[in-house]
């Protein structure tokens, strides 16, 4: 693929933001004391791990095949490109794994029947869901190639979807008023 300065520069920015979704949701899955919301972390940090290879996989001159979800809950549609093993995957994960992400936010107190620090979780990571989900918005009208067009658009919808998985959870428990 030949892309111009701006692409690819736009592409090393998502693939830069995809990697602090990576190591927000695997720490922020650390630090959760909720069950379900240490599940919903990892879920959501393995589809951002996708994200980040097929990102890796357009900067490197392939062109991902994509698996559409079958259904419009989080399911962990999956972005894969041939030729491409797990070998790449899980060297990522580890470089996840050992790169550490200080949370300036841990109360331990507990108000609403939940505790405040999973709440300063999810509100953080729905804030970052909307900023990466605005920036792939901002980079699809910038490819002229309607095919990675279409794959940045998928990763996006991911996006979306990871929003509104953290929001059902927050408004679950009451972390969440909509006004």
């Amino acid at each position: 693929m030949n892309f111009t300065n701006k692409e690819r520069t736009l592409l090393e920015d998502q693939k830069n933001h995809e990697k602090i979704c990576i190591l927000k949701y695997s720490n922020y899955a650390d630090l959760a004391t909720d069950p379900q919301l240490k599940n919903i972390f990892k879920q959501l940090g393995q589809t951002e791990q996708q994200h980040y290879n097929t990102i890796e996989q357009l900067l490197n001159g392939q062109m991902p095949q994509m698996q559409q979800s079958s259904s419009g809950q989080q399911s962990g549609s999956q972005t894969q490109g041939s030729g491409q093993g797990g070998s790449q995957q899980s060297g990522s994960q580890n470089q996840a794994q050992s790169m550490q992400y200080q949370s300036s936010f841990i109360p331990q107190n507990q108000s609403s029947g939940y505790n405040t620090s999973d709440k300063d979780l999810c509100t953080d990571l729905l804030m970052t869901e909307k900023y990466v989900s605005g920036a792939y918005d901002t980079a699809i009208f910038e490819f002229r190639d309607p095919q990675v067009r279409n794959i940045l658009n998928h990763i996006q919808k991911e996006e979306q979807q990871h929003g509104e998985t953290l929001y059902k959870y927050m408004a679950s428990k009451g972390m969440y008023q909509a006004q």
